[in-house]
């Protein structure tokens, strides 16, 4: 019988207790419960210490609720334009941890200054793409990737160019392949960009094939059971039959989001995937039909994020996190840590992981699907960027941020093989993340496990590698 460590530990401490009482009436007798009131008063005055520190932490170091996030009706949602928010981590902790940021938003939406969309005639600009780790929450705005570049290029290359360097924040939270792709049609575009980077990884992967995923607090969503989840973001996905009759489709046919496949064309991929088959492979993707699927649920996104303002936040966006008692929070967190023990927790969790890879009839594709339909959306999004006069440039994380390896090198390999194909840079950018963790430099939050300060350091360091390539022939 397998019996959870945190029930194990609790029986542990329950039989040292009968222990400790038996032995004092034991050897005490009359005493003891003299003795057993003493120690009850001890662990009560050293819980009262612990609470008053708990609370005086919390005061001097607060952590913040914050909704910074608007629906959007194409992208799914953005950061509030022309907003400000305090930011000290998505996870449920008592103090601010490890990093306490201020977060400015321009009137686009994104962690940026206000730039004009009209370049200057010196200018070199750059932009980069993403999702959170680009937007870099987790660490000041002068320390995240684009600031670090941008400064250290107009230091090195400005007086010997007679150019200004520009490098344009458009991060999103959470963002999946398809919202990176509609970001650069519907803002990022009309910058005119030089340079385009992309940073991507395992869960931009997966984002783009689910139209639910993200349902956390963190967009005013809280409380609803997988049943209820709401369509609050783009969808891209390889399907064997359309949901509806594209026919009387009537939306913006300048964005992608759906790629539709039959399934013996599909069948025909794997075969050629199989064959390492690479050119034909990619030709196949290049002529399957494109489609747009916007957010379904976004009106409903509207009424319920509204309604969660209103009656959890008080009316408003950002609220210091209201304390209440500090011991719980300990024991929860020992709790937790306990349990973290467990082979049988940590099998279930990678299970329930390789169900994300291998194939879930309900919830995911296989990889090598979700890999084609991404691979698509990078196709058509380089194909845009090139034709509008732009470098596009793909930094891969992927071998980094997952354990799961086989699948993440296979990711890799295709990348790389479309940036051959069609002229785009590769970066095997977690290389250099790898190579400071062995190093035993960390780049990630330990609890966050977002970019740190060192993590950004090597984004605009490996970012600045290949533009110095670029400028110095």
């Amino acid at each position: 019988m397998n019996i959870p460590p945190i029930y194990f530990v609790l029986l542990l401490l329950t039989a040292g207790l009968f222990l400790y009482i038996a032995v004092l009436f034991f050897y005490f007798r009359s005493k003891a419960a003299y003795i057993l009131l003493a120690s009850f008063l001890s662990l009560i005055s050293l819980g009262a210490i612990v609470e008053v520190g708990g609370q005086i932490l919390g005061y001097f170091i607060p952590i913040y609720k914050s909704l910074p996030i608007i629906p959007d009706p194409v992208l799914g949602w953005k950061f509030l334009p022309n907003s400000q928010h305090t930011y000290t981590g998505a996870s449920k902790i008592w103090y601010e941890r490890e990093f306490s940021s201020q977060v400015d938003i321009n009137s686009q939406g994104f962690r940026d200054f206000e730039r004009n969309v009209k370049k200057e005639k010196n200018s070199v600009r750059i932009i980069v793409l993403g999702d959170s780790l680009v937007a870099a929450r987790e660490v000041n705005f002068d320390k995240t990737a684009g600031q670090l570049l941008e400064k250290r290029l107009n230091e090195e290359f400005s007086e010997a160019t007679g150019k200004k360097f520009e490098v344009l924040n458009f991060g999103g939270a959470g963002y999946g392949v398809e919202q990176i792709y509609l970001t650069w049609k519907k803002f990022a575009k009309a910058f005119k960009p030089d340079y385009v980077f992309v940073n991507v990884f395992d869960k931009n992967y997966f984002r783009t094939i689910s139209n639910t995923w993200c349902q956390t607090a963190f967009f005013g969503l809280y409380g609803l059971k997988e049943s209820q989840f709401l369509y609050i973001r783009p969808f891209q996905n390889i399907k064997k039959q359309l949901p509806h009759d594209l026919s009387n489709d009537e939306t913006d046919n300048f964005i992608l989001d759906y790629l539709y496949i039959k399934k013996i064309d599909l069948e025909r991929i794997k075969v050629l995937v199989n064959n390492k088959k690479s050119s034909e492979v990619i030709s196949a993707l290049e002529k399957l039909p494109l489609s747009i699927f916007l957010p379904s649920d976004y009106d409903k996104f509207v009424e319920r994020q509204k309604l969660y303002i209103e009656k959890i936040m008080g009316g408003k966006r950002i609220n210091k996190t209201s304390t209440g008692f500090f011991l719980p929070h300990v024991f929860a967190s020992i709790f937790k840590k306990v349990n973290s023990l467990s082979n049988d927790e940590k099998l279930r969790d990678e299970h329930n992981a390789e169900k994300m890879f291998i194939g879930d009839d309900k919830n995911f594709p296989t990889w090598l699907t979700t890999n084609l339909v991404n691979l698509k959306l990078f196709q058509a999004l380089g194909g845009l960027v090139n034709q509008s006069g732009s470098r596009f440039i793909i930094l891969d994380s992927f071998q980094y941020f997952s354990h799961f390896t086989r699948y993440m090198r296979f990711s890799s390999i295709w990348l790389e093989k479309l940036s051959q194909l069609y002229g785009f840079k590769y970066i095997p950018f977690y290389k250099r993340l790898n190579e400071s963790r062995e190093n035993g430099i960390p780049v990630v939050w330990g609890y966050d496990r977002h970019l740190n300060e060192k993590g950004n350091e090597i984004f605009a360091d490996v970012m600045f590698n290949f533009l110095q390539s670029e400028f110095v022939k």
